[in-house]
């Protein structure tokens, strides 16, 4: 196993650092056992927001995911990165898949386990939200914030800012659901 040389990831500004429902649970067990393990993997994971190929990838039938180790490596925190559904890289978003002890490959165990039994949309949490939720212990700590989702213009105000008002498709597309709403509302007040 070879460790990438971490650095700053070209799309680092748009990475998103989410919790399956399991892993989050998994951080709660380990702030439970120890508050500052626990504290500690939340650092870690804040690190796959800067370069969310860090770490080292695992092999046989973990291969796509990748290791991060936490508290003097007793520790195993694992994700992989995933992309929008075009395969275009619009936000990375690193997903931690579960925080648990190295011995005896336990979290290997779970892991494997875990990715047999992905649903296709897995329920995730932020880790902005986990960092909320786990209280004083992550106190000074924060995440990036998750990104807005557009609202896209609808097909009927393309359809009139097209072809009534003359703007082209692809002028429209670079529009925000508001700028569309104002480009109609400027159009239709000065038609009158």
């Amino acid at each position: 196993m070879t460790a990438r040389r971490s650095g700053r990831h070209p799309n680092a500004e748009r990475v998103v650092v989410r919790l399956i429902e399991p892993a989050f649970e998994d951080l709660r067990s380990l702030l439970r056992l120890d508050p500052q393990i626990a504290r500690w993997a939340v650092k870690k994971m804040l690190l796959l927001e800067r370069d969310p190929e860090a770490g080292v990838d695992l092999h046989g039938t973990l291969i796509g995911w990748r290791k991060l180790t936490a508290s003097n490596r007793d520790w195993r925190i694992v994700w992989r990165v995933s992309s929008d559904e075009s395969g275009a890289v619009i936000v990375d978003v690193a997903e931690v898949w579960a925080v648990g002890a190295r011995a005896d490959s336990e979290v290997y165990d779970e892991m494997r386990s875990r990715a047999a039994n992905l649903p296709p949309e897995p329920k995730t949490v932020a880790l902005g939200e986990v960092i909320d939720r786990l209280g004083k212990v992550t106190a000074g700590l924060s995440a990036t914030p998750e990104p807005l989702v557009a609202e896209p213009v609808p097909a009927w105000l393309v359809k009139r800012l097209t072809h009534q008002v003359g703007l082209t498709s692809e002028a429209i597309d670079h529009m925000s659901l508001q700028e569309a709403v104002d480009a109609w509302t400027d159009w239709t007040s000065q038609q009158r």
